[in-house]
């Protein structure tokens, strides 16, 4: 189209007011619960400026980007407005129009009061796509949008000159990661970095993080376990005219009260696949395999409760059989139905479903298995990606293990601590560490230093509650024991005290009759002189963390080693149980 017919269309479009508001939701990561809605905008359906993209800029190219989007605005909040929805308003704001000294800044507000909305349920969004040369001029239009009530975000952090320039200069009270970053991050390292420590800032600033264009329920349960606050994209719900009161995998994120970690989440696996009453006919069952061949299974339901599973094969088989169609295309689903078939709810972990699974009959139904949620259907996955997924978890596991004692090493013990953390359950965390394991090392040689390595292994592993408590080997002679305190796991304190008296008892038997007589050995210090050092005794420090001032096992290793180090002055060795509960420094949101 010739850039005169684009002005024509363009300018029709503004006379005539032909643009449509639509709205996407975002959830928090937390609760599930809705936290608004950002306002999108298109133009008409069979027009060549229905596109955003272009719309905007052939807005931008005739000088009409002013009032575009004070149109997008107007009809944004009136439809909002109207609809009497609860939540947040995200509108987008290009910073550059802020710099212009026609601006019209009072219209917004004008419009706000219009509808009857308070100004603290309008976000402005301003994206980092757009440099801005005159800060100064920027930073005085923001105050003033914020002087009239409204919350102001930072839009597409990463994706332009100088987000974080911004981001200081602004103190936005949201900011929203770019959706590249969020892409695929559960497989890129240096995305899952940046994402990372981005929320690490923003804690720190007091800054709430949506993490845009989630897309996968790989990236949501990812995004949600490295902290980002709220949640958006089309696997949450995609821009629609109306308001969903329940956006799309709203199920997913009603898992925030589970202890689940991603890694060990059933929730990835499940499949959100049509299921069928527990009265259809037979043979519509069949006309249903027939024409969606990707279908293996049907979950049968009751109302809203599964109570079978019923296979293509199974039913194909049925049916191939002499006088089969006619003996069962009239009978109901739920005769031919497997009435067994297994059922977990959706915060059930990879290791609970995999006994399960094991337990079950070997027949083509226990091949697939139903996830409920709250008793409800939820969806259903297979045996075959169970397997896939229990198998990379022990290869994953595998990479961070200690070679020694084979137990987790340095990152799985950071992801254990840091999920604790952002759940708000209140834990202990014991730092072990033996006194003098040097000088024993050299003396006895190295094999044997293993072996006392293994020995308090072993010992921590049988003292521990199984279930519930978390034993890491950081490396060397050093671990850690992770103590969640709740009614069933009582006794952090008592725990260690154990491990203390067991070692003390049975590192006798790995000395010298002599040396166990003399309590220790001489043996040449680095200096070169003759040093006389102690038997090997152990010390732990031992700290319940803050999970509302620790905002990540940076801070619990901080204060875990600290209380380790308290520990170690003890003579003899014992444990010493610190009262400090949050980091010597803590940045005030």
């Amino acid at each position: 189209m010739p850039l005169n017919e684009h002005l024509a269309e363009l300018q029709h479009i503004l006379d005539q007011q032909l643009l449509t508001p639509l709205f996407q939701p975002i959830l928090s990561l937390t609760s599930g619960e809705l936290v608004g809605y950002e306002a999108l905008i298109r133009g008409p359906s069979d027009s060549p400026l229905h596109s955003p993209l272009l719309l905007f800029k052939s807005a931008m190219t005739f000088g009409l980007l002013e009032r575009l989007e004070m149109l997008c605005r107007k009809i944004s909040i009136s439809a909002f407005a109207a609809a009497k929805v609860e939540g947040l308003l995200f509108l987008n704001v290009n910073p550059l129009l802020l710099l212009t000294s026609d601006h019209p800044t009072g219209l917004t507000k004008q419009l706000i009061q219009q509808s009857g909305l308070d100004p603290s349920r309008v976000v402005i969004e301003l994206s980092e796509q757009y440099q801005v040369d005159d800060a100064n001029l920027l930073l005085t239009a923001v105050c003033h949008y914020r002087e009239l009530g409204f919350l102001i975000a930072i839009d597409d952090l990463g994706s332009g000159f100088s987000g974080l320039k911004l981001w200081s200069e602004l103190k936005p009270e949201i900011v929203k990661i770019d959706r590249y970053f969020i892409d695929e991050v559960h497989r890129d390292p240096t995305k899952k970095a940046f994402v990372k420590n981005i929320i690490a800032l923003a804690k720190a600033t007091g800054s709430k993080v949506v993490a845009e264009g989630i897309e996968t329920s790989e990236e949501l349960l990812l995004c949600r376990e490295l902290g980002a606050d709220l949640g958006q994209g089309y696997l949450l719900g995609r821009p629609a005219a109306g308001f969903l009161k329940h956006p799309q995998h709203h199920l997913l994120l009603s898992q925030a009260s589970s202890n689940v970690s991603y890694a060990d989440s059933i929730l990835p696996l499940v499949m959100d696949q049509m299921a069928i009453s527990a009265q259809t006919p037979s043979s519509q069952v069949f006309e249903i395999f027939q024409k969606r061949p990707e279908l293996h299974c049907l979950a049968v339901l009751e109302g809203e409760k599964p109570v079978g599973l019923i296979s293509k094969v199974a039913l194909y088989e049925k049916f191939s059989q002499p006088y089969g169609r006619s003996l069962f295309e009239k009978k109901p689903v739920r005769d031919g139905m497997d009435n067994n078939p297994i059922i977990v709810d959706e915060q059930a972990s990879l290791d609970e479903v995999s006994q399960l699974v094991s337990a079950s009959a070997d027949d083509d139904q226990s091949w697939f298995f139903i996830v409920t949620r709250d008793g409800n259907y939820l969806g259903v996955s297979s045996i075959r990606q169970l397997l896939k997924r229990v198998s990379d978890n022990k290869v994953q596991l595998a990479r961070y293990a200690n070679p020694l004692t084979m137990l987790p090493g340095n990152v799985p013990i950071y992801r254990h601590i840091d999920q604790l953390l952002q759940s708000s359950q209140s834990f202990s965390v014991a730092y072990l560490d033996l006194n003098h394991f040097k000088p024993y090392n050299d003396f006895y040689g190295y094999s044997k230093g293993d072996l006392v390595i293994q020995l308090l292994a072993d010992v921590i592993q049988q003292e521990v509650n199984s279930h519930c408590d978390f034993v890491g080997h950081i490396g060397g002679d050093d671990f850690i024991i992770v103590f969640p305190e709740d009614e069933d796991n009582p006794g952090a304190t008592a725990c260690c005290s154990r491990i203390v008296s067991q070692f003390q008892q049975r590192i006798m038997f790995y000395y010298e009759p002599e040396h166990l007589a003399a309590k220790g050995f001489a043996a040449n210090d680095r200096s070169g002189g003759t040093h006389f050092y102690p038997l090997l005794s152990l010390a732990v420090g031992l700290v319940s963390p803050d999970p509302q001032q620790c905002r990540s096992h940076h801070d619990v290793s901080a204060l875990v080693t600290a209380a380790k180090q308290q520990a170690k002055k003890i003579a003899e060795g014992g444990i010493f149980v610190s009262r400090r509960r949050q980091p010597l420094l803590v940045v005030q949101s």
